[in-house]
């Protein structure tokens, strides 16, 4: 009998509606699926590349975090400076300084282009933004915030894969950059802007991919209809490598048996070093595994 395969629907969440909304409006079309989850908060003021999990996708969270590098277009006002770190408040300070109109706003792109992939290209050490989904004993950072308790954490390493500039129309700045997961657009922004001697917030922030999953194949946030429904299989947005079982193995690797590896009936190469999808010979897929000291050990199982 052939499984439900854990499944991606990658939708284009619009502006002004939370994360979760997304999955509100897409609930009672899924549900028959089971759980539904998403993969990476975009604030309400962000706009672009959301992707929904269904039939056990959504607890692979870490590994779409972990695997896929994120594409962001993104606006910000340089001179400009509030609390969020984007334009949905008041701002609380403002550069009213000479250098910043005769100086900093007569940069051209190619001197601000290469003064930004000088400095941050590569490693990036970047702390989450007090007003950021990051966690503190259980609770959002930006959720402390508006209780008026600022809590600081360690800068953490992130990368920068790439970052070009769009335009620059002073005092605003368009930047196209990759990144790692967990990297903030927003506190990214701000440290250009102090790059450039200046302060700065966002005005837009448009997630264009994650991985393969692009604005260009998302689906619109109101077409619950659909029929049938875009799904995108997860092996396909996380091409790992293949670890194939014949039947008995594969019995025994559901049940939670630590397996060697020379009971894999085949193996395939995928794009994605270190992590396996484990499967039958029906191409079901039966969790997800890595290979240690000769043993295959199960991360996922979705048996």
């Amino acid at each position: 009998m052939t499984k439900a395969r854990p499944l991606i629907l990658n939708i284009n969440k619009p502006k002004d509606i939370s994360s979760y909304d997304v999955i509100r409006k897409w609930k009672p079309r899924l549900k028959k699926l089971g759980k539904v989850g998403h993969f990476g908060t975009l604030d309400p003021f962000a706009d672009g590349v959301l992707m929904l999990g269904v039939a056990g996708a959504q607890r692979l969270n870490e590994y779409i975090h972990e695997c896929l590098p994120k594409t962001y277009l993104a606006t910000g006002i340089l001179g400009v400076e509030t609390p969020t770190g984007d334009m949905t408040v008041d701002p609380t300070q403002l550069d009213e300084s000479d250098f910043l109109k005769s100086v900093i706003g007569k940069f051209d792109i190619p001197f601000i282009q290469q003064k930004v992939q000088d400095k941050f290209l590569g490693e990036y050490w970047q702390a989450p933004h007090k007003y950021s989904a990051a966690k503190f004993e259980g609770k959002a950072l930006h959720q402390w915030a508006r209780e008026g308790v600022e809590i600081k954490k360690e800068k953490k390493k992130r990368e920068i894969y790439s970052l070009e500039v769009v335009e620059y129309n002073f005092p605003k700045l368009s930047f196209r950059v990759e990144v790692s997961s967990g990297t903030y657009i927003r506190s990214l922004f701000s440290d250009i802007a102090n790059e450039l001697g200046t302060i700065g917030t966002l005005e837009s922030l448009t997630r264009e991919k994650v991985g393969g999953c692009t604005l260009d194949n998302s689906l619109s946030c109101d077409l619950t209809e659909v029929d049938p429904i875009p799904f995108i299989e997860i092996d396909t947005v996380l091409p790992f490598g293949e670890i194939i079982f014949a039947d008995k193995e594969a019995k025994l690797y559901s049940n939670g048996v630590k397996l060697k590896q020379d009971r894999i009936s085949e193996s395939r190469d995928g794009k994605i070093k270190d992590y396996y999808w484990a499967k039958d010979l029906a191409d079901n897929i039966l969790g997800l595994a890595t290979i240690e000291n000769e043993h295959i050990v199960s991360k996922v199982n979705f048996s």
